[in-house]
């Protein structure tokens, strides 16, 4: 008897496929939403976090002094840790933020960061560079390799891996390398 045929091996397959698919469902939701947020990051941005880009126009050849005397009174939602000249601009430091100022033309520029915590820690997760996810993380490889594997051999006839089955990971295996080359 071949042993795509045997009905104890595909019984046996259909447990474990089914049970550890229920067990991994949550790490496997959590996985594929990292890896779709990932693949669709705008400009390289880091998308664990949301930036706020201002730019204001204020007078030309403020001293660093006069520009922390404005930024008190009127920026006191962007919190200010220091400017630093630097060359031909000044470089502005903020609580989650960074900036400049052009003395030459009066152009304030900043951006300020603030992290999304849900994707954050998902994120974390799929870079897998949370303390402690390593042993977690290659058990949950294993296993897509156990679901790939069992998925396989589950389905008898035609409609398996003897049938029409072979042919869908076959062209499965090539997609990745097309792309490749």
């Amino acid at each position: 008897m071949k042993l795509w045929n045997n009905v104890k091996l595909r019984k046996w397959l259909r447990f474990i496929h089914r049970d550890l698919g229920y067990f991994f469902v949550g790490i496997t939701i959590i996985y594929s939403v990292s890896g779709i947020i990932l693949n669709h990051k705008k400009n390289g941005e880091d998308p664990a976090y949301r930036t706020e880009y201002k730019t204001i126009q204020l007078a030309s050849s403020l001293t660093p002094d006069q520009l922390k005397t404005y930024w008190q009174k009127n920026l006191t939602d962007y919190p200010l840790n220091r400017i630093l000249p630097d060359d031909s601009k000044y470089n502005v430091y903020l609580k989650g933020g960074l900036g400049n100022y052009d003395p030459v033309n009066g152009r304030l520029s900043f951006e300020m960061y603030e992290k999304k915590e849900w994707v954050y820690f998902i994120n974390k997760l799929h870079y897998n560079s949370r303390k402690g996810w390593t042993l977690m993380a290659d058990i949950f490889a294993v296993v897509m390799i156990v679901f790939a594997l069992s998925g396989m051999f589950m389905v008898p006839g035609k409609k398996g891996i003897t049938g029409r089955g072979k042919w869908l990971v076959l062209i499965g295996i090539i997609i990745p390398f097309l792309f490749f080359l």
